[in-house]
């Protein structure tokens, strides 16, 4: 089975920033190593730049600190090389260096390096070097990720919407023009397209609304707490029409009550997506499952489909604003991508986890944690 555990987003721990360091003497490897320790980072090793641009491939770092005179490969060439890659071109790279002089030091600023320290170096100059550095690339992630995001919103509400009001449109004009040769029944399968549309449409502008409202932080977090009897019980009354047009069960594995703390306008939501698209890529006659499980001081929700799956090279872009994973319903159903981006923006609000398994022809699980104590209003 094809896991992805958090999808590499697990909402309560925050990655640590990599540094690279390429020395071919382990004596200085060794200083910096402990240098470095204070910024609670990960640190990666390269004796050489042949070394540095393998480990790069494998693990992309978030600053390299270069040397220069090496074996095999030199520092320049290495930087030189990082710098013409697509995938490496933005990784901050500082030289440290024992050449001094001025056009050495210019030499590594034209080759694209963001810094150059001489050897032998201060350590508290270059520990607030590598703290400016490190703080810069995370802003430029941040605004880059915030970028995409609204390059998608953008194009969601200029693709998508357009698309939908364009086919309700036709529609209409279809039944205006055609009313004296179109049969009632044609007449109504139209209808039923418009309010199909409409509903989708209706969904998909809720969830654009919703989400860009939680990325400006005008979002109301009001947690209090929730039995999942209940919630699970309005759940499954708000999709027995969609679920019975499909032939599809849903059920509750909930054998007694449990109680969490949450959001109760976020939790439905949540639940309400999983379920949305459970019902969407499942064919006739599937069943799905709503399922808790209390571990600790946490609750684990799950929504678990016999529906078409997921390939493995798209599972870790489900929950990416940017990623332009779209697909189509058993039952031509369209999809937008935006509700599970929606679902782990509420689910980190409301201090839990996601993430999902999925087999290809088999079905998929998507599941959340929530609390069992109290939360604080933010």
């Amino acid at each position: 089975m094809q896991k992805i555990k958090n999808l590499e987003h697990t909402m309560m721990q925050n990655k640590k920033p990599v540094i690279l360091i390429v020395d071919d003497v382990p004596k200085n490897i060794q200083v910096l190593g402990t240098l470095l320790a204070k910024f609670k980072c990960e640190l990666a090793v390269a004796m050489n730049g042949q070394q540095a641009l393998d480990t790069v491939e494998k693990v992309k770092p978030d600053l390299i600190l270069l040397d220069v005179m090496m074996p095999i490969m030199d520092g320049h060439e290495t930087c030189r090389r990082l710098k013409s890659n697509e995938a490496t071109k933005d990784i901050p790279v500082i030289f440290l260096s024992a050449k001094t002089e001025t056009e050495d030091i210019v030499e590594g600023f034209k080759l694209g390096a963001v810094d150059y320290v001489t050897k032998p170096f201060i350590g508290k100059e270059l520990a607030a070097r590598v703290k400016t550095h490190l703080t810069l690339r995370q802003t430029q992630q941040t605004l880059s990720e915030e970028v995409h995001s609204k390059n998608k919103f953008f194009s969601i509400m200029s693709h998508d919407l357009r698309g939908a009001f364009g086919i309700i449109t036709n529609f209409v004009q279809l039944i205006q023009e055609g009313g004296d040769f179109l049969t009632n029944e044609e007449k109504e399968e139209l209808l039923n397209d418009i309010q199909t549309t409409s509903a989708n449409t209706l969904d998909l502008l809720e969830n654009l609304l919703k989400w860009a409202r939680s990325q400006t932080g005008a979002i109301k977090f009001s947690p209090e707490k929730l039995m999942l009897g209940c919630i699970f019980d309005e759940i499954n009354r708000n999709h027995t029409n969609i679920a019975q047009a499909k032939e599809i069960k849903i059920s509750s594995a909930l054998k007694e009550d449990v109680e969490v703390y949450g959001d109760r306008n976020m939790v439905l939501l949540i639940l309400r997506n999983l379920v949305s698209n459970a019902i969407k890529f499942t064919p006739k006659g599937g069943q799905i499952t709503i399922a808790a499980e209390k571990t600790n001081d946490e609750v684990k929700i799950s929504v678990k489909d016999t529906g078409i799956g997921i390939e493995a090279d798209k599972l870790n872009q489900l929950f990416s604003i940017d990623s332009k994973t779209t697909s189509t319903g058993t039952a031509n159903e369209q999809g937008h991508g935006l509700g599970l981006v929606l679902c782990k923006e509420f689910v980190k609000i409301n201090k839990g986890e996601i993430g999902l398994e999925s087999t290809p022809s088999q079905g998929t699980t998507v599941w959340f944690t929530l609390p069992t104590q109290p939360l604080e209003n933010s």
